[in-house]
């Protein structure tokens, strides 16, 4: 009988850290599912009434300790608490950048690449075509975080 308790438990214990602590279904779902369908094989072993209590007792005792588990703000623990308020990248007029402002492409624009303006490296996006490694740009305007460009022509 000791067993019999012994597996049930171990089981119970495994879906519960399955469900909790580790992604996904793997080793310790299989390994709790199994142990505790054991256990219960081995109670109708001894007779049929123990079997039945047996399995409803399980059933019984997995909802329990799952509630518990999820009530005791495991989630909360285990969870992500802060909140990320910055940005990948700010505003070109945040850097002090200006329509009308002049740079060299750092990359070959095709549409997009970056340039230097102000010895500020940003991401450009060419208005017409492609501007080729080392041209001289021009800002015409801005787009979410990306510049608008344009090449000067000699």
């Amino acid at each position: 009988m000791a067993t019999i308790v012994v597996l049930i438990i171990l089981g119970i214990l495994l879906l519960i850290a399955e469900v909790v602590i580790l992604p996904g279904f793997g080793f310790a779902g299989i390994a709790g599912g199994a142990s505790i369908i054991t256990g219960i094989i081995l109670a109708y072993g001894n007779s049929a009434a123990t079997g039945h209590f047996t399995a409803l007792g399980t059933v019984i005792l997995c909802f329990i300790a799952i509630y518990f588990s999820l009530r005791a703000k495991t989630w909360q623990r285990l969870s992500l608490n802060k909140s990320i308020d910055s940005a990948v990248d700010v505003s070109p007029a945040h850097k002090n950048i200006q329509i009308g402002d002049e740079g060299i492409a750092i990359t070959r624009l095709s549409p997009m690449g970056k340039v230097r303006i102000k010895n500020i490296d940003l991401e450009a996006r060419s208005l017409l075509g492609f501007i080729e490694h080392d041209a001289r740009i021009v800002v015409l305007k801005f787009e979410d975080s990306k510049v608008i460009v344009k090449k000067i022509e000699n």
